[in-house]
C-alpha cells in the first residue's frame, strides 16, 4: 500500500530538517545523533518527496557521513562506528557477490571512488588484491591513513586524490572499480571510465534496498548500464539487516 504524505507529517519532518540545518557543520555529539535517529524515524511515512527536500536531506546526510566519519578516525578506532556492525555484514555480502562474478578471473587492483576519511568497504572487502581509495578531500585520505591498521586488509590499500569526473586511470590489465552510493551523475561518469577501461573490468554501483533514506541515492536507468557491458544485480533479503544492494557491469570494451 502506498504511503500518502499529509501535512502534519510534512511539517513536522520539515521542521527537523531545519533543526539540524541550524547546527551546521554536524558535529558528532549526543543531539546532532538523536536529531537525525528523528529524522530516519520521520522518513518511514513518506513514500516520495519534493525534490528541494530532497536536495536538503542530501546536503546534511553528506555532512553527517562526513563529521561520523572524521571522528571515529582521529579516536583511531574504527570498530567503534556506530554502523561497523552494518558495514561487516554488507561487505561480506559484497564479498560473495563480487566472487560469483569474478570466478577464476584475474583482477589486479580495486579502486574505491568517494572513500571518504574511515574507508571502511576498502578494509572489509574480503578480496585480497592491492587497493586504492581515492577521494576529493586531502583532509580525509590524511585521516583514513591513520585510521585503517595495516594489517592483512589493510596494508594494501594507498590513498589518492581525485575526482571522479575527471580521474585518468590509465589501466592496463582488468580492475574492480567502486562508486560510492552517494555520488552523484554517476552516469556520465561511469560512461567515460567505460571507454578508458580495459576489457572485462567490473564497474560496482551501490543501491538502496532496506534503507528509509532511499530518497537520498540516484536513480540509475539500468537500461543504460546494459550498453556499457553485462549487468548483474544483487539485492539483500528484507531480514538481513543488509541496507545496499550492488549493481555489477562487466565492461566490453
Amino acid at each position: 500500500m502506498t504511503k500518502i504524505m499529509n501535512t502534519n507529517p510534512h511539517q513536522k519532518l520539515l521542521k527537523t530538517i531545519k533543526e539540524i540545518e541550524l547546527n551546521f557543520p554536524l558535529d558528532y555529539n549526543i543531539e546532532i545523533n538523536k536529531l537525525f535517529a528523528e529524522l530516519q524515524k520521520e522518513l518511514t511515512l513518506f513514500s516520495t518527496l519534493p525534490i528541494d527536500i530532497v536536495q536538503r536531506l542530501q546536503i546534511i546526510w553528506g555532512y553527517r557521513g562526513y563529521s561520523m566519519e572524521k571522528y571515529f578516525s582521529m579516536q583511531g578506532d574504527y570498530k567503534r562506528f556506530d554502523f561497523y556492525p552494518k558495514y561487516k555484514k554488507l561487505l561480506a555480502f559484497d564479498t560473495l557477490s563480487l566472487r560469483k562474478v569474478i570466478d577464476r578471473k584475474k583482477y589486479y587492483k580495486i579502486i574505491f571512488i568517494g572513500s571518504g576519511c574511515l574507508p571502511l568497504s576498502l578494509k572489509l572487502l574480503r578480496l585480497n588484491i592491492p587497493k586504492v581509495g581515492i577521494d576529493i578531500s586531502k583532509e580525509a585520505l590524511s585521516l583514513a591513513k591513520k585510521a585503517i591498521p595495516k594489517d592483512r586488509f589493510g596494508r594494501k590499500i594507498i590513498y589518492k586524490e581525485g575526482n571522479f569526473f575527471d580521474l585518468n586511470l590509465n589501466e592496463k590489465r582488468p580492475i574492480i572499480i567502486y562508486v560510492a552510493g552517494l555520488i552523484r551523475d554517476k552516469e556520465e561518469g561511469l560512461k567515460r571510465l567505460a571507454k578508458e577501461l580495459p576489457k572485462g573490468s567490473l564497474m560496482v554501483i551501490r543501491t538502496v534496498a532496506n534503507d528509509e533514506r532511499r530518497f537520498l541515492y540516484e536513480k540509475i536507468d539500468k537500461k543504460k548500464l546494459y550498453r556499457l557491458g553485462r549487468v548483474r544485480e544483487f539485492i539483500p533479503t528484507k531480514n538481513s539487516g543488509i541496507v545496499n544492494g550492488m549493481i555489477v557491469i562487466t565492461l566490453f570494451s
